[in-house]
């Protein structure tokens, strides 16, 4: 696209936007938000970036850097002092003073901004000026589809995964060594094992405390999803041969309902598993009683944490169970997250593209991935990158660390898996080596959110508002046996189609449609 056509794309949208963000116009002086030229050459482009209740500041080792290397700097215009994003964000576009570029938490922002007018579509400045983006987009679906908005136009510059695996299963290995045990590959097989965990006393202090399943986020709102997955299941959408299926609506819905009902009367499944919280894995690690769970790769840090307190303790991953149809599946999967975009009120677009561009590049990986060479990092004569003792030192977490001087921040580029290998204990590596090896697995895995247009999403929600609490409420009653799936299933199917899941299906089908076409 010419200078002309953008100039006149970006001045149509915000006359359209007035309302929304001001009378200002794209690129007029009292914006106070445009692009600036130094008499070296150099710009500086007005940023809104948080992650984590912290903004974005200028002053962080790695963001001097980059300035070094582009000649760019960026000036943050959230005060420090501000952790509240979404109040910050909000705040921003009611006053119609737009920073030049603006990082989102949520894509879902960042789209309507941009089909509001507020940020730009990208498609034409990358295919001109962001060749590193560009590739990167055409190698991996999962990216393209983050940036794709359901319009077709792209607002959103993503921050990309190389690692397939989020969660993987883990279980007490030294408790399978003690009880002479081998790591179950089946449910069935897993089912023994747990009972076994729980009759055994693979703990060792006489007592019939273990919890042998356990889970530090299975509310009844976040449905309990990887342990209906066992039996190839969920309390949400999934695609099955091209088609969208609402899974409550199926058999191995009801199959894993009552199999996990099955298990928890049992004893098998933790007692406070839709209350104890995110402090579950910590507390039940902790006092040596959790065998199972479905988690992040931090749970094998675990086995250096507790390992002088709980002897031979050894937290391990396992391939994801053959369910009741023989099959591997692991449905969690990670998906590039929001990134940033150029807003209409900047005056140099194509400047900030190229900016963004850089983030894409060897040098901008580096930066955002592993920090500062010879201070966070350091290169061996094969290229090989390895972390500092700073960095493990520093008295906190790697990435806490790293985030602290600028790196792992919220923008737009590739989470590498190499940074993320160097952060990790034995177990962890051997965890995302077990996953990554295996294609296969992640054939059909859980979709990211579906991208609905501005008509489809509201009619989605508004059926959705009263679909949801159902299915959460039944599905906590039925697990928990204060009531039963088989005489009630019948009703809340009918219940169901009598508020239109259909129709929710109908709008997620088209939706899937377009993710097809985008990621194909």
């Amino acid at each position: 696209m010419k200078r002309k056509q953008i100039t006149a794309l970006l001045l149509t949208a915000v006359l359209g936007v007035s309302l929304a963000f001001g009378t200002t116009g794209c690129g007029k002086e009292e914006t106070g938000k445009a692009a600036a030229s130094k008499e070296d050459g150099s710009k500086e482009f007005s940023a809104f970036m948080f992650l984590s209740g912290t903004p974005f500041n200028s002053d962080w080792e790695v963001w001097k850097e980059v300035e070094k290397k582009t000649g760019v700097k960026l000036k943050g215009v959230v005060a420090s002092s501000n952790s509240d994003y979404a109040t910050a964000f909000q705040n921003m576009v009611a006053s119609g003073q737009l920073a030049d570029i603006i990082a989102c938490d949520l894509t879902t922002d960042i789209e309507k901004l941009g089909k509001d007018g507020g940020v730009i579509p990208l498609n034409d400045l990358i295919e001109e000026h962001a060749p590193n983006i560009k590739k990167a987009l055409d190698n991996d679906p999962n990216l393209k589809y983050q940036a794709t908005a359901e319009d077709g136009n792209i607002y959103n510059i993503p921050l990309g995964k190389e690692l397939k695996s989020s969660q993987f299963y883990w279980i007490r290995q030294d408790w399978l060594d003690k009880l002479g045990l081998e790591a179950p590959t089946t449910v069935d097989e897993l089912h023994d094992v747990l009972t076994a965990f729980k009759n055994e006393d693979p703990n060792g202090n006489g007592q019939a405390d273990e919890i042998p399943l356990f889970d530090r986020s299975a509310t009844a709102e976040t449905e309990m999803g990887e342990y209906l997955a066992l039996w190839d299941s969920s309390a949400s959408f999934y695609p099955r041969d091209g088609k969208i299926t609402y899974e409550p609506l199926t058999d191995n819905y009801k199959t894993a309902v009552k199999n996990l009902a099955q298990w928890y009367k049992e004893g098998l499944i933790d007692p406070e598993i839709f209350t104890r919280g995110m402090s579950a894995r910590d507390t039940l690690l902790s006092n040596n009683t959790g065998g199972f769970t479905h988690d992040w790769v931090s749970t094998g840090n675990y086995n250096d944490s507790l390992g002088a307190d709980i002897p031979g303790f050894n937290m391990v991953a396992i391939a994801p169970l053959k369910d009741q149809n023989g099959n591997v599946k692991e449905r969690d999967y990670r998906y590039a997250e929001c990134g940033w975009g150029i807003s209409s009120q900047c005056k140099d677009p194509e400047g900030a593209i190229e900016f963004m561009d850089f983030m894409f590049t060897e040098e901008g990986s580096d930066l955002m991935n592993w920090g500062i060479e010879g201070k966070t990092y350091t290169v061996n004569d094969n290229g090989e990158k390895a972390f500092t003792e700073e960095v493990f030192n520093s008295g906190l977490a790697p990435v806490e660390y790293l985030r602290s001087l600028g790196s792992q921040y919220r923008a737009g580029y590739i989470q590498a898996a190499d940074y993320e290998y160097a952060t990790m204990n034995d177990a962890g590596k051997a965890a995302n080596e077990l996953y990554d090896a295996h294609d296969e697995w992640f054939s059909a895995p859980k979709l990211p959110e579906l991208k609905l247009s501005t008509d489809g999403m509201d009619e989605y929600k508004s059926i959705m508002s009263g679909i949801q609490p159902i299915v959460y409420e039944k599905l906590q009653s039925w697990i928990l046996g204060s009531s039963n799936i088989d005489d009630e299933y019948d009703a809340f199917i009918q219940e169901l189609k009598d508020r239109d899941i259909e129709k929710a299906i109908e709008i997620q089908q088209t939706a899937y449609d377009n993710y097809v076409k985008v990621t194909k």
